[in-house]
C-alpha cells in the first residue's frame, strides 16, 4: 500500500527498518507527477508486499539528499543505498519490471542493478527508437538531452570518440546508435 512521507524523521525510520522500498518524489503542481503517483498507487495496490512511499518534494526536502532535480522521480532503495533512479511517468508494468528485473543476482550471489542512461537529442529518430525499445522491455533509464547539456555532449565524445546520438551508457559501457543486439546482451533482454 502506498504511504506518504510527511517529514525527514519518518524517512530515516523507514531507511533503518526496511530492507527494500520504492520512493516517488512528486509535486502537486506537476500533472506528470500526479499521473506517476496514480500509476504507482495502482502498482502498490497489486503488490502489497512491496513497501512503496511517496513524498511531496515541494513540502519535504528529501530530494536534495539524492540529487533529484526534477519530478516525478522514483528511487529504488535497498541494501542501505539507492539502487536505481527513474525519472518521468512510468506505467504499472514498468514498476513491476523494475521490481522483478532490476536486481539481478550476480555469480557471487549479490544483487546487481543496471544503470542505464540514454543520451539523446530532440530531432533524432534513432533516439526515439532506442527509448521505445527500452520501454517495451521495461528497462528503467534516465534520459540526457545533449542539446540542453553541453557538458554531457563533451563527456560522450571523450568516452566514446563519437558525437552522434543515441548513445546508451549501461553500467559504464557505451553503446553507440540503436544496436538491439548489444542492448540485449548488456541488459539480458531475450530477443
Amino acid at each position: 500500500m502506498l504511504s506518504f512521507i510527511k517529514d525527514r524523521s519518518e524517512f530515516e525510520d523507514i531507511k533503518k527498518s526496511t530492507d527494500f522500498f520504492m520512493l516517488l518524489f512528486y509535486s502537486n503542481k506537476s500533472q506528470k507527477s500526479l499521473e506517476a503517483l496514480d500509476n504507482l498507487k495502482k502498482f502498490s495496490d497489486k503488490n502489497k508486499d512491496v513497501k512503496v512511499y511517496a513524498v511531496n518534494a515541494s513540502e519535504v526536502g528529501l530530494h536534495t539528499e539524492f540529487g533529484i532535480t526534477a519530478v516525478p522521480a522514483l528511487i529504488a532503495y535497498g541494501d542501505g543505498k539507492v539502487q536505481q533512479i527513474v525519472y518521468g511517468v512510468q506505467t504499472e508494468d514498468y514498476y513491476e519490471k523494475l521490481l522483478t528485473t532490476s536486481p539481478v543476482k550476480s555469480s557471487d550471489g549479490s544483487k546487481k542493478y543496471h544503470r542505464v542512461i540514454v543520451y539523446t537529442s530532440p530531432s533524432c529518430p534513432w533516439c526515439s527508437a532506442t527509448k521505445s525499445y527500452l520501454r517495451q522491455n521495461n528497462i528503467p533509464f534516465r534520459e540526457v538531452d545533449v542539446t540542453k547539456n553541453p557538458g554531457a555532449a563533451e563527456e560522450l565524445v571523450r568516452r566514446s570518440g563519437q558525437r552522434g546520438v543515441p548513445q546508451t551508457d549501461i553500467d559504464g559501457t557505451i553503446v553507440v546508435g540503436f544496436d538491439k543486439a548489444r542492448l540485449n546482451t548488456l541488459l539480458g533482454i531475450q530477443g
